[in-house]
């Protein structure tokens, strides 16, 4: 049976974790192309346009271009390609998975002629924002051990906090439990390298026993070369409802507002295998994994604005607010060492951390679009996005983890833009479409992310009240893995390319 122990705010913040980095607030935070056919298939340039159930998503007055009440579904099928480099050698990984990605519905409501407000609308829809189902694999011949981490880790602690009173009856939970309670989770890190024999005191005392006081620790990998095989899985999905509301002007000006609650649900696996044949290694491999699960809710709201500058211009206008999510992690480990006589040592406390909720605030965002309507023909479409990431935050203040987060934003995260370009044309019941789209990186330095770029083409057919909608997106983005935030320094290289279909049924009521 697994032991629970709360991890209090203030040891929480008070050692580095795996859990809690900036990567992983852009992670959480991010959204990416996600919608209905017809919305991707124009690369989500539907700012100016509306009429359209994920468009309520990126402009609120979109709901009220509706001329009748509407639903649809969606059903998305997705699949995640990575290729990295670690230290000259290439690996590759795939992921692939299919869901309901969408599902709304909105009601148009006519008002008397000679009226101000000559139409109003109110509607309800689901979008999955991002789908976390990833797996990435790193592999490759590093100079680093894997055991720098655990030395990181322990290093200031004295072997009295590593050693485990048997006598007294205390077990391993017992003493990893203690030390997360007492001295955090840096302090069980090096407990789990000590206990696993991975790092070894420096020094004994004068009748060969280990000196208790001491701090000081070295590896038992050796020196050398380390063959390392580093696993990432990680599922889930950050969704978002939109309750809106949008007002008709003269025929002319759409207004509209949502507000969003956000949902965040996912599970990140996380495994290192190492080897090693140094001469001088006491410990020749390796297993360490993670477990790590995330659950949070946010909210935001959105202002939009659609105006009808002549019967063939439209513009656009909308401005989202930061989210603000509450979030809590949960985590379990376990590591598994092999000795040079062929010992097996494996720590598996069967204790779950879990971590202190925090705080996380997205940045909010402003779009200005345009668009071209041909008559019944055709159309083009532009949406231009700004959001200025150093806005990214964690909370509580006075943790100081979130402050170095926080200060690690304010260095190295900026403004950044997005442009999305769609098209359309219609030759009977058939519809064509199009897009492109650019999204620059939140970060100073690309290295460590690169800008995104994709494309999508759709085809549409509709017969009655029916319409049916189908596209494919494709989507490409450089970045650096770094495999633990300690130890470990020098990251993979990644190429990440990511390819959806879409299908969508939708019906005039």
């Amino acid at each position: 049976m697994k032991n629970i122990f709360i991890l209090s705010a203030l040891l929480a913040s008070a050692f580095f974790s795996n859990a809690q980095t900036v990567s992983d607030g852009l992670l959480y935070t991010g959204q990416d192309l996600k919608g209905t056919a017809r919305y991707r298939g124009l690369s989500g340039a539907f700012g100016a346009l509306g009429g359209d159930l994920s468009a309520i998503g990126s402009n609120p007055a979109s709901s009220v271009v509706f001329a009748n009440n509407y639903a649809g579904v969606s059903l998305n099928f997705t699949g995640s390609d990575n290729t990295s480099n670690y230290f000259g050698t290439t690996a590759f990984s795939d992921e692939s998975d299919i869901d309901i990605n969408q599902a709304g519905g909105v009601l148009v409501f006519q008002t008397p002629e000679n009226r101000t407000v000559t139409k109003f609308a109110m509607s309800l829809n689901y979008d999955t924002t991002r789908n976390f189902d990833n797996s990435l694999r790193v592999i490759g011949t590093s100079p680093t051990s894997i055991s720098q981490y655990f030395l990181n880790n322990a290093s200031g602690i004295a072997v009295d906090n590593f050693t485990v009173r048997t006598a007294e009856g205390e077990t391993t939970s017992d003493l990893y439990r203690f030390l997360g309670q007492d001295l955090g989770f840096g302090a069980q890190q090096g407990f789990l390298g000590y206990e696993s024999f991975l790092i070894n005191s420096t020094t004994d005392s004068p009748n060969g026993n280990t000196d208790l006081t001491n701090t000081v620790y070295t590896s038992a990998t050796g020196t050398g070369s380390f063959n390392q095989d580093y696993l990432v899985e990680t599922t889930g999905y950050n969704s978002k409802f939109s309750f809106n509301g949008a007002l008709e002007l003269n025929k002319k000006w759409n207004l509209g507002i949502n507000l969003n609650s956000h949902i965040i649900s996912s599970e990140r696996f996380t495994s290192i295998e190492e080897r090693n044949s140094n001469t001088d290694a006491t410990i020749t491999d390796v297993r360490f994994d993670n477990r790590l699960s995330i659950e949070g809710n946010g909210f935001s709201f959105q202002l939009g604005l659609i105006g009808k500058v002549t019967d063939n211009i439209r513009i656009g206008a909308t401005y989202e607010s930061p989210t603000w999510y509450t979030i809590e992690e949960t985590q379990i480990q376990e590591i598994t060492t092999i000795s040079n006589d062929g010992a097996i040592a494996t720590v598996s406390p069967n204790v779950l951390n879990v971590f202190a909720p925090y705080e996380l605030r997205s940045p909010g965002s402003v779009t200005g679009s345009i668009a071209y309507i041909f008559g019944k023909k055709g159309l083009l479409s532009l949406d231009y996005t700004s959001r200025d990431y150093s806005q990214l935050k964690f909370s509580p203040d006075d943790s100081d983890l979130f402050v170095n987060n926080n200060a690690f934003i304010d260095s190295n995260l900026s403004r950044a833009s997005s442009v999305r370009i769609g098209g359309e044309y219609r030759i009977n019941n058939w519809t064509l479409r199009g897009g492109y789209r650019i999204e620059e990186s939140p970060y100073d330095n690309k290295a460590i992310m690169d800008d995104l770029t994709g494309y999508s083409l759709g085809l549409g057919y509709s017969w009655g009240k029916t319409i049916l909608d189908i596209s494919y997106d494709h989507s490409e983005r450089d970045y650096s893995q770094q495999l633990f935030d300690s130890g470990l320094d020098t990251p993979a290289g990644v190429l990440n390319e990511l390819d959806n279909i879409v299908v969508t049924l939708g019906f005039n009521l």
